[in-house]
């Protein structure tokens, strides 16, 4: 059975979190002033590192990673695109 569970994120261009193989990435949102990441995860399985990519709006995306979500910081002075490069070993 899969459980939601929240990872805390980075303003930077690539964060490596570790969880659960094969996570279902849900969405990312601020929480009390920092982005979070949500996600559906089998706890029972093994743990990985998965890629995200953090780029402010006018920034170079690599064509390889797939877009998550977007969230605003700073009343929406700052705007922020997701993306999810994969899982790694």
């Amino acid at each position: 059975m899969n459980t939601i569970w929240k990872f805390p994120i980075e303003i930077t261009d690539q964060n490596e979190i570790e969880m659960p193989k094969g996570a279902e990435l849900l969405t990312v949102q601020m929480q009390h002033g920092e982005p979070q990441l949500w996600a559906s995860v089998d706890p029972s399985a093994p743990k990985v590192h998965r890629r995200i990519m953090v780029h402010g709006t006018g920034h170079s995306v690599d064509m390889f990673c797939v877009y998550l979500a977007t969230f605003q910081t700073l009343g929406g002075n700052l705007v922020f695109h997701v993306f999810d490069a994969g899982e790694s070993q």
